[in-house]
């Protein structure tokens, strides 16, 4: 079993690739090979079907597997990770079908959030746009006409820091931004531990990460126990893949302890980087028998919970967004009533 794949800069780029992974899952159920399978679908979701089909022909020759051709064909390693773990407990169309459903899940949240984000953030640059001209060409000449009303008296002009609020809130979200792509660059250079330690510390995106890695680790490991593969090789295998390095770290220092003769969920309670309750969760399925089972059903139930936390966080995104423009407009009223205010009392 190869795990280590030739890194390829000629990736196909493909169309639609929720249903091609879902059309690729059913016709996989209905007994159609790999191979027969692809030759079917590529052509409904890429104009180049015969440098594709050549591609996937040489990949084949030389021995390679489905997951180095879905890297081939442009797929991330989320999804060759799951695919090559398939691969071995021999549920491939399954396990492509469950990758077909993560798309699904993953398209609803960003194009969600594409609808919850198109409407404010163009009003706010909206609202920019327009605050500048009040700057460049309103706020000049009404400070010009007050300085001539109040001469000989001290004038307060127009407060135009209160115009620039919106330029204010943008430049956060660029210095965000800009810090998410620096904290990114750096991360990718640390050790594996040291990755686990930052990411943890990140507010909110530690739980998150939390759930998630509990959620990848409970849904492959189980899925190969459930096969009637034993616990110390499935935790070999998964120490063997190259697509998910956490994975791969957390299941050498499990292995570790059952080598030492502690079990599977006794090694899980001295990891931070794991779901609170599942420590519990597998001991009750080592002492049912049943852990390969259960470990699936625990990875559906932490998906939920990452699909409830994410809805908690687009609920918030969008008011946090009205507010800054009703933020912007207020300062922009204070902008030009105050001076009003100011030169009302001095006639």
């Amino acid at each position: 079993m190869q795990f280590k794949l030739p890194l390829r800069s000629d990736k196909i780029r493909l169309r639609d690739r929720e249903q091609f992974l879902t059309r690729l899952a059913v016709l996989m159920k209905e007994g159609y090979l790999l191979p027969t399978a692809l030759s079917l679908l590529l052509p409904m979701h890429t104009p180049k079907l015969e440098e594709t089909l050549a591609g996937i022909t040489g990949i084949l020759k030389g021995g390679g597997n489905a997951a180095e051709i879905l890297k081939f064909l442009g797929f991330k390693d989320h999804v060759l990770f799951p695919i090559e773990i398939a691969e071995y407990h021999g549920r491939l169309a399954e396990s492509i079908d469950s990758i077909a459903k993560s798309f699904a899940r993953t398209e609803q949240v960003q194009k969600k959030l594409k609808n919850i984000l198109i409407y404010p953030v163009s009003l706010l640059i909206f609202t920019s746009v327009l605050f500048l001209f009040f700057r460049t060409s309103y706020v000049p000449n009404l400070t010009e006409m007050m300085d001539s009303l109040q001469s000989g008296e001290e004038g307060s002009g127009v407060p135009a820091y209160l115009l620039s609020l919106p330029d204010f809130f943008i430049t956060i979200f660029a210095l965000a931004a800009l810090s998410v792509y620096v904290f990114r660059q750096l991360l990718k250079r640390q050790p594996i531990e040291r990755q686990i330690e930052w990411l943890l510390a990140v507010p909110v995106i530690g739980s998150f990460m939390k759930l998630y890695w509990s959620h990848l680790l409970a849904r492959e490991l189980g899925t190969l126990l459930h096969s009637g593969i034993s616990m110390q090789e499935s935790l070999e295998l998964l120490q063997r893949q190259n697509y998910h390095k956490i994975i791969q770290f957390m299941t050498r220092l499990s292995h570790e302890e059952l080598m030492l003769g502690q079990t599977f969920s006794t090694s899980l309670e001295h990891f931070p980087f794991v779901s609170k309750d599942m420590p519990a969760f597998v001991q009750h399925g080592e002492l049912t028998g049943y852990l390969g089972k259960e470990l699936l059903l625990y990875s559906e139930v932490l998906m939920e919970q990452i699909e409830q936390q994410t809805q908690r966080i687009l609920r918030i995104i969008q008011p946090s967004f009205f507010i800054m423009i009703a933020i912007c407009i207020v300062g922009a009223y204070l902008a030009i009533l105050m001076p009003m205010y100011n030169l009302v009392h001095t006639i």
